[in-house]
């Protein structure tokens, strides 16, 4: 059991961290932004990541709520929970997105006209879906307005635990004109929970208050514990080391930058196009009469709290109740995941070598659904020493996204910050969005960034 509770701990730990780049993206300074378009370049010839500490990237974004809607401190400083109101707030289906990043190994250099670079970084991408009407179920209960109505269910929960071996390359074409690029990963998964179907419906009879459930569930996990175990226990004899194991995939990214003219670039990238073949300690969980409805009538709570009973055996029988009512298959067959891919489109107007202005459109789609932001920023290089930008962003249907990035050098030793909403990590009652990345590099053999390939015609 301790080993349970030391395993549901570091997950939970790993999902109050999560990634969306944006004001990075146009960090002409930086060499972390090849890994959002491959096609870029930056004004270093030549870098390479103080191993381990070149990159730690942590962000946790939501598409419904804001903390305050949540709780709020009254006149007489005394915390008060608005369950009502955060129930108000809430889409029909609400998204978090939870990842976090660590670049272990990463380097680049530039020969004539091309550019490579080489990475090997561990990542956890969490997304988890709920829906309004469970909480809706917690808060105004089963009668009233929600009496004879069919309330969705529908949880999903997604998490991958992998790391990310890459090569990436890009070149110039077209006389400078248009420089194209692409990468290649090596993926290897080390833990994975995967919502492949998730239909439930809940309703209460109107005439004699009885539940009526209807569920339809596909659920496979990879190096968990499994939850149907009667023990619920660790299997020590599994191997959960990353790279000794059979859960392997590839993933692609592809990006682009074209020169219309000397001050002005359009780019585009598309990043994280793959999947991981789930093969190592693979459980599926699924329903086993799939839509079939379930008629229960409650729980007789005389026979669970009498004094004369033993409390361990009556939520023993609690348990069996329900696994009797919900009745799901265990099967062990491999499956496949695909990365939760992005993509990127924007464009920059260059005032001088050293300045210019970006607008910036993403995307994520996930569960059907398209997740957008949109990024105007400011990207300079002030000295030779120090660059800056500064970003302002809707995110999460949200417009008080205010962003600021730095990468400072001391010789070849360079120091990075950046988030893409330095108000969401001070106001955090009033954001859905809160980031930060930091890290070192060496970088060698600096130089003014040109616009486009070419920078003709522009000052310095």
């Amino acid at each position: 059991m301790k080993k349970i509770i030391t395993f549901i701990l570091t997950i939970s730990t790993f999902q109050l961290f999560a990634q969306h780049n944006l004001t990075m993206y146009n960090m002409h300074t930086l060499p972390q932004r090849i890994s959002v378009n491959p096609a870029q370049i930056v004004d270093s010839r030549f870098f390479i990541g103080i191993p381990g500490l070149t990159s730690f990237h942590f962000l946790y974004g939501n598409n419904g709520f804001k903390l305050k809607n949540l709780i709020s401190v009254d006149d007489s400083n005394r915390l008060l929970i608005k369950p009502k109101d955060f129930y108000n707030a809430l889409n029909n289906d609400n998204i978090i997105n939870l990842s976090s990043s660590i670049d272990v190994f990463y380097m680049g250099f530039k020969l004539r006209k091309n550019y490579f670079t080489i990475g090997v970084s561990e990542k956890i991408k969490s997304q988890v879906v709920f829906p309004k009407d469970l909480l809706g179920l917690l808060i105004i209960g089963n009668a009233g307005q929600n009496i004879g109505k069919d309330l969705n269910f529908n949880l999903a929960y997604d998490l991958m635990i992998y790391n990310d071996i890459s090569l990436s390359y890009s070149r110039e074409l077209m006389k400078k004109k248009l420089r194209l690029g692409a990468k290649l990963s090596y993926l290897n998964g080390a833990f994975n929970l995967n919502t492949e179907k998730s239909d439930l419906v809940f309703n209460t009879n109107q005439d004699d208050f009885h539940y009526t459930i209807r569920n339809n569930i596909k659920f496979n996990t990879s190096n968990v514990i499994d939850t149907l175990n009667e023990n619920f226990e660790f299997d020590d004899s599994k191997n959960y080391k990353t790279l000794l194991n059979r859960n392997r995939g590839m993933g692609f990214s592809f990006g682009a930058v074209y020169t219309v003219f000397p001050k002005l670039t359009l780019n585009a990238s598309v990043v994280d196009v793959g999947y991981i073949d789930w093969k190592d300690n693979v459980i599926n969980y699924s329903t086993t009469n799939p839509n079939k409805n379930i008629e229960f009538y409650g729980l007789d709570m005389n026979s669970i709290f009498v004094d004369s009973a033993d409390y361990n055996e009556s939520v023993d029988k609690l348990l069996d109740t329900l696994k009797e009512k919900f009745d799901m298959t265990k099967t062990y067959k491999g499956y496949r995941t695909k990365l939760p891919s992005t993509f990127y489109f924007g464009g920059n107007f260059w005032v001088t070598k050293r300045h210019n202005f970006g607008a910036l459109f993403y995307g994520n789609y996930y569960q059907k659904k398209l997740n957008p932001a949109i990024t105007l920023s400011y990207n300079g290089k002030l000295t030779r020493a120090f660059g800056i930008s500064v970003s302002y962003s809707m995110i999460n249907k949200t417009f008080t996204n205010g962003g600021l990035g730095f990468t400072l050098n001391g010789g070849p030793f360079q120091f990075y910050m950046i988030s893409d909403n330095v108000l969401g990590m001070i106001k955090y009652r009033d954001t859905k969005t809160i980031d930060l990345r930091f890290g070192i590099n060496l970088t060698f053999f600096r130089k003014d960034k040109l616009s486009g390939l070419s920078g003709k015609g522009l000052k310095k």
